[in-house]
């Protein structure tokens, strides 16, 4: 994993714009990594791909994050000031094959993985259906006492201990802030989704940098690798006297 240069970044930009959040990420992540590395990205569990994920935001645009979330009690918005350090989990290695067995149910499963949510396509952002429809790609096996079950006949609660299992397996994927009101005073947890996070952050500096670029070349004919191969104070300088 390497830094981006802005050139980098904007076709990473580029090629994200249309595409899902997770075949977005994947073009973030791919501008900065080798030919093998960046084969194996798609196959990477969830927190894996967070994982990497901070690791790039915090060479792209340095290790602190600013955000807002707004209390669900009186809807009074909150400032967050975020490191990425306070993120990141340590990185481990979950087993290819997890199991649980409860209820006479013997369940063996694998982590879902970036091309799982990949192979859903848009159902991948509907809350609803969507854990079976993972569970069907990531179980491996499925038995009540001696006789094989298909996924679609596993009860409620044993659906929900798989996800429990896969969720403590890989907690990097499912990251929650814990918040307390300034005004209220209530406490509550909320998600931290670092792909849409540094996603909003790109769109913001592509569009900022765009325009420096099109305000130079207008004023000064130079081209924009000439531009943005700039140190981002010395554009800012000549932008300043544009403005004298």
């Amino acid at each position: 994993m390497r830094k981006l240069s802005p050139d980098e970044m904007l076709q990473a930009w580029e090629r994200g714009s249309d595409r899902s959040p997770f075949d977005r990420s994947l073009a973030l992540l791919r501008c900065a990594c080798d030919d093998q590395e960046a084969g194996h990205l798609s196959e990477l569990p969830l927190g894996a791909r967070d994982s990497r994920l901070l690791d790039l935001r915090e060479r792209t645009f340095g290790p602190e994050m600013t955000a807002l979330a707004a209390c669900p009690g009186c809807r009074t918005q909150i400032e967050l000031r975020l490191n990425v350090a306070d993120l990141r989990l340590p990185e481990r290695e979950a087993p290819a094959i997890l199991a649980i067995s409860e209820q006479d149910y013997s369940i063996e499963f694998r982590l879902p993985r970036v091309s799982d949510f990949l192979a859903l396509g848009d159902a991948a952002s509907e809350a609803a259906g969507i854990q079976r429809q993972l569970l069907s790609r990531c179980v491996l096996s499925a038995r009540l006492s001696d006789h094989a079950v298909e996924v679609e006949e596993l009860p409620a609660e044993i659906v929900s201990r798989v996800a429990g299992a896969m969720a403590a397996a890989d907690p990097q994927a499912e990251t929650e802030l814990s918040l307390k009101c300034v005004e209220c005073g209530l406490e509550w947890q909320e998600p931290f989704d670092i792909e849409s996070f540094f996603w909003m952050e790109m769109q913001a500096w592509a569009m900022r940098t765009l325009r420096e670029v099109h305000q130079l070349a207008a004023a000064y004919g130079w081209s924009e690798g000439e531009i943005l191969k700039m140190h981002p104070r010395r554009r800012g300088l000549y932008l300043s006297l544009m403005e004298e």
